[in-house]
C-alpha cells in the first residue's frame, strides 16, 4: 500500500482539491483528509487497472507495477486495503456533530465514484466487455468521477451555491486531462479535439465564482504538456 501510494505521481487530484478549497477560503483538516482519500482511491484503481487480467501493465509511474513487486495476490489485497482506508479516513477522527452529515455525503460519493456507474464501468467498457469502445465514454467513466470527486473534496464546506460549478469544473478538467494522455500515447485522437476539451474546461472554469488564478495554472499545465 505504501509503495502504491508514495512510489511517485503527480499527486494532481488532491492537489486540484487543495487548490479549489483555498480558491473559495474552504480549507479545513476534514478538506484535507478528503482531498487525500481520493488520492488513496486513485492508486487503488491504479493497482487494479495493471493486474495481468485488466490492462497488464509492468510499469507504473517508472517503477514495477505492485503486482510485479510483490505478487497478484498482495496488489489485490492492497488495492482492497486502500479502497477502505480512503473510506474509513474520511470519517473516523472526532468532528462536531454538525460536521458528520457532509462527512458521510463525502464519503458516499467516494464510494460511488468506484461502484458500476464510475470507475468499475469504465474498466469494463475499456476490456471490452461491456458498453462502448468510444474513448470519450471510457474516460466519462475511468477518469472523470475521480477528478469530480476531487473537486467535491474542495468543496466539502464550501457554500451549496459555489459548489455545483466548480464540479463541474472538476469534470471538465478531468477529460481534457484523460485527452491530453491519450493523445501523448498515440491514440487515435486528434489535437484539435484534445484543444476542445481544454477549452471546455477553461469555459467551465470562467463560471465559477472562485478566485481562479491557481485553477488556471492546472489548465495551463494541460496545454504546456501538448505544445
Amino acid at each position: 500500500m505504501r509503495s502504491a501510494v508514495l512510489g511517485g505521481g503527480q499527486r494532481i487530484r488532491p492537489l486540484m482539491s487543495m487548490r479549489i478549497a483555498r480558491a473559495i477560503d474552504s480549507g479545513s483538516r476534514f478538506g484535507s483528509r478528503a482531498a487525500a482519500a481520493v488520492e488513496l482511491l486513485h492508486c487503488a484503481s491504479l493497482i487494479v487497472d495493471d493486474l495481468p487480467c485488466m490492462d497488464n501493465e509492468l510499469e507504473r509511474r517508472g517503477q514495477p507495477a505492485t503486482h510485479v513487486q510483490f505478487g497478484e495476490a498482495v496488489a489485490v489485497l492492497a488495492a482492497f486495503g486502500l479502497v477502505a482506508l480512503a473510506a474509513r479516513s474520511v470519517v473516523e477522527q472526532p468532528c462536531a456533530i454538525d460536521d458528520l452529515p457532509r462527512l458521510v455525503r463525502f464519503q458516499e460519493h467516494l464510494l460511488g465514484t468506484l461502484d458500476c456507474d464510475g470507475l468499475i464501468a469504465g474498466q469494463a467498457m475499456d476490456l471490452g466487455v461491456a458498453g462502448s469502445h468510444d474513448r470519450g465514454a471510457i474516460s466519462d467513466l475511468k477518469t472523470v468521477p475521480l477528478f469530480e470527486l476531487a473537486a467535491r473534496a474542495g468543496t466539502l464546506f464550501a457554500n451549496p451555491a459555489s459548489e455545483f460549478p466548480l464540479i463541474e469544473f472538476g469534470r471538465a478538467y478531468g477529460s481534457a486531462f484523460q485527452a491530453v494522455d491519450d493523445y501523448l500515447d498515440d491514440e487515435p485522437v486528434s489535437r484539435p479535439w484534445v484543444q476542445d476539451r481544454i477549452d471546455v474546461a477553461w469555459a467551465a472554469l470562467r463560471r465559477t465564482s472562485a478566485d481562479t488564478a491557481d485553477l488556471a495554472e492546472l489548465i495551463d499545465l494541460l496545454e504546456d504538456r501538448i505544445a
